[in-house]
């Protein structure tokens, strides 16, 4: 039961460093002498206890200059694995195995390697250069999709007929299944670990963005884009990425009966756009194009609020809508039709009426008048306002011309200038 136990286990993927039967290599014995610059002079360091990590670590650095990088990177990484050893013992450790799987050409267990020591130790002195390396790794990865894609732009222009998938790569430097979707791992891994101030975070974010958007993964496009553009705005990939995420903001959406907060975020995103510095004519074109696709996706989506409510019984609701499509949206194709549906809901609010209340009355002129006189334009003025008839009554007293004054009392006296009309 324990043999298939542990035969389960490793169909399964599982390991265990404890259980590996390969042991390290032998450490090397270290220098004869070594000297380190302290305090502006040179000082005999002291020689590390054998099997103490000291030791190995001299061991895998000797093995690391000697270009012995096979023994090198199972020295290191039977260090990397002892969690009773120090941080800076594992940091090293992890970077430096990941450096001997590199240049061994074992770029995938190499990547992940790198990854690991980002993601288990976020400070570390080498996350600058294993953040340059994994970047290095995912592009050369990704060098087979911008052949696809290369390939894809000719089968459009009629110039090619197929476009042959890369599903398998046999390179070792390659992953052997899924090389695009390792390369944009590690490309987030970039994005994530890197932080604001590094070279190549932007980088990787819009490679992300692109290959989703090859892909037409127009969520995760989008997603990827408005990072870019709200982390780094001052990223020269940015005027492209905002471009991008409208798209795939209009992209995504899935009609104009779905959510539409997608469309409006995309609206935001244009103002920004056309706020950029550096932005030219031809982008400036573009981008109000952009606009009326989005104007029109809006209007659409609007109207077909309105639709609803007149097919479920609610013109009075219906009438609305259509009145805020007509004034929002002026002179697109949803402000005409909604202009011919609220003339149809008025004619048959009219006849209904009509039928309710019989025929209308007549004039003095015999002529049968309007039930539903069409609205006329009000003129606020003092000539328009009826002013109510006057009534006798102790409301309506004339006031006294002169004021009475009590006897004695001193005659007031003249108002300061500029009060009272003085």
């Amino acid at each position: 039961n324990l043999l298939l136990g542990c035969v389960c286990c490793l169909l399964c993927g599982c390991t265990w460093d404890q259980l590996n039967p390969i042991k390290p290599p032998p450490t090397p014995p270290p220098p004869v002498e070594s000297f380190v610059l302290r305090n502006g002079a040179l000082t005999a360091e002291p020689k590390p206890k054998d099997k103490s990590v000291e030791a190995e670590l001299a061991g895998a650095r000797e093995y690391f200059r000697r270009e012995d990088y096979a023994k090198a990177q199972k020295l290191y990484h039977h260090i990397a694995n002892n969690d009773k050893n120090p941080a800076f013992a594992i940091q090293e450790a992890l970077y430096y195995e990941a450096e001997c799987l590199r240049l061994q050409g074992n770029l995938p267990k190499a990547a992940d390697t790198y990854a690991n020591l980002l993601r288990n130790h976020t400070i570390n002195p080498y996350k600058d250069l294993a953040t340059q390396h994994i970047y290095e790794i995912a592009t050369y990865w990704l060098q087979d999709t911008w052949e696809e894609v290369r390939e894809s732009q000719e089968r459009r222009e009629g110039k090619r007929w197929i476009v042959w998938p890369r599903f398998i790569s046999f390179d070792k430097r390659k992953p052997f299944l899924d090389r695009e979707g390792r390369a944009v791992e590690r490309l987030n891994d970039v994005s994530i670990y890197e932080g604001k101030g590094g070279p190549y975070a932007d980088k990787a974010l819009y490679l992300c963005g692109y290959v989703a958007w090859f892909k037409e993964d127009y969520v995760e496009a989008d997603q990827k884009f408005t990072a870019l553009t709200k982390t780094f705005p001052e990223s020269p990939y940015a005027p492209y990425a905002i471009e991008l995420a409208i798209k795939a903001k209009l992209m995504s959406t899935g009609g104009e009966l779905y959510d539409g907060r997608r469309v409006a975020d995309a609206r935001k995103l244009v103002d920004e756009a056309l706020r950029m510095p550096d932005v030219t004519e031809e982008r400036k074109q573009d981008l109000m194009k952009l606009l009326a696709c989005i104007t029109a996706h809006q209007a659409e989506k609007d109207y077909q609020m309105a639709e609803f409510y007149r097919r479920t019984g609610h013109p009075g609701s219906a009438y609305f809508y259509y009145e805020i499509v007509r004034r929002r949206y002026p002179g697109t194709d949803a402000a005409e039709r909604a202009t011919k549906r609220m003339m149809e809901i008025y004619a048959k609010m009219a006849q209904e009426q009509r039928d309710k209340l019989g025929p209308p009355p007549q004039t003095s002129d015999g002529r049968p008048s309007e039930l539903l006189p069409p609205p006329q334009r009000v003129v606020n003025g003092p000539e328009q306002v009826p002013m109510p008839p006057s009534s006798a009554g102790p409301e309506a007293a004339p006031m006294p011309r002169k004021v009475p004054t009590t006897p004695g009392s001193a005659p007031p006296g003249p108002l300061p200038p500029g009060v009272g009309g003085n």
